[in-house]
């Protein structure tokens, strides 16, 4: 493995006080010998010292925000998955330890995907007979993943 770097993280639950996480990628080595990184980044999380690989992205550059929301910790990472699109999962922290949240994939094909009080938005951008047409679609989400918000 090759520790790139540390991931950005916006904790508004004070879990990274204990909660470290790093983002990696495997070496493999490509038919001429050449040791190159995969296309997949890896979380790499670390409770009490020791090193976990906490979940896989087919994506790059990561950024997670932690959250609180009815007594559950969750983890939101957001990454690139190529050219303009961002990607947006959900996690729950059990633990130290994250685990997937069902029903809970978005994305913007504009890299605009926001987190605040609890509530994501996400910007995309269609093509309409020649006109370029952006809407923005609100979530809350739970345990159960995401739903439109009324």
């Amino acid at each position: 493995m090759k520790v790139f770097k540390p991931i950005k993280i916006e904790d508004k639950t004070g879990l990274s006080q204990s909660l470290k996480f790093e983002e990696v990628k495997l070496l493999h080595k490509n038919k001429s010998g050449i040791c190159l990184p995969t296309s997949d980044t890896y979380i790499l999380a670390f409770s009490e010292g020791i090193p976990f690989i906490a979940t896989r992205l087919r994506g790059h550059t990561p950024e997670i925000t932690l959250l609180e929301q009815d007594k559950n910790y969750y983890a939101l990472i957001k990454y690139y998955a190529g050219n303009k699109l961002q990607v947006l999962k959900g996690y729950q922290i059990i633990n130290s330890e994250l685990y997937a949240l069902p029903n809970f994939t978005l994305s913007s094909n504009v890299s605009n995907i926001s987190i605040d009080e609890g509530v994501i938005s996400v910007k995309n951008t269609k093509l309409v007979e020649e006109h370029s047409i952006d809407s923005v679609t609100l979530y809350n989400f739970d345990l159960l993943g995401v739903s439109v918000k009324h």
